[in-house]
């Protein structure tokens, strides 16, 4: 058995694998990491776990794994199935790796732009000759309200919604509209800016929040859930089978 985790800015992510079955999964909000030695009482000692952190990882977390777990952590120095090009790898963000782990593997030998929608919305490009440029980063759903409500006087703080209208006939749902539809707008045009360069271009989109944009572009886009999961899975067995 394996154990699966991706620290994330707002979740954990747990997955427990059987070779290449995944038998368990859950997620815990990052603030309540005080509750996981208990949590974990509940599933079978894995034999190993491999994980991804964008933060400092709770003390909480490594004190509920037994001692006899062997712990591997991402990190820019990880032997990867594919090429990294990007000026400074130390600085990039484990779960971006991940991402375009999930993709290498989905798509060999293929252009493709991975959209990973979560606290912030990243974007990322892996070249048909296994290569990883870079990509882009900007604000999340929840960033862009909560940024709009700190830092003005009187803007309410909106919340995410599928679907809204244009024309917002309420404060709250003019945030809405220019959230949501800035953000669809945003991926398209990000989209067609990587299309005119590359037409072979295979677009996947991930992470907790594309639920909101997945039906709505206007592109031809491949949709997954739990590419993090997937792509350390990949890099880990990728590891072990050096």
């Amino acid at each position: 058995m394996k154990l699966i985790v991706d620290i994330g800015n707002t979740l954990f992510k747990f997955a427990f694998f059987d070779a290449n079955r995944l038998v368990h999964q859950f997620s815990l909000p990052v603030g309540e990491a005080s509750k996981l030695p208990e949590i974990l009482k509940n599933y079978p000692v894995p034999a190993s776990c491999f994980l991804s952190s964008v933060r400092d990882l709770p003390e909480a977390f490594l004190m509920s794994l037994p001692q006899s777990i062997e712990v591997k952590q991402l990190d820019h120095l990880t032997p990867l199935p594919f090429k990294i090009n990007y000026s400074t790898p130390e600085t990039l963000g484990r779960d971006r790796i991940a991402l375009v782990a999930a993709a290498y593997q989905r798509f060999p030998k293929q252009n493709v732009l991975i959209i990973d929608v979560g606290t912030c919305i990243t974007y990322d490009f892996l070249s048909n000759d296994g290569i990883y440029y870079g990509g882009g980063i900007s604000p999340g759903i929840q960033l862009r309200f909560k940024a709009m409500n700190q830092f003005t006087g009187k803007l309410p703080l909106a919340s995410m919604i599928e679907n809204p209208p244009l024309v917002g006939n309420s404060t709250i749902a003019s945030l809405q509209s220019g959230v949501m539809h800035g953000i669809q707008a945003e991926m398209e045009g990000i989209i067609r800016k990587y299309m005119e360069i590359y037409e072979d271009l295979t677009v996947l989109i991930g992470g907790g929040d594309n639920k909101y944009f997945d039906k709505q572009l206007n592109y031809s886009i491949f949709a997954a859930s739990n590419l993090v999961i997937e792509g350390l899975k990949i890099i880990s067995d990728f590891n072990e089978n050096q």
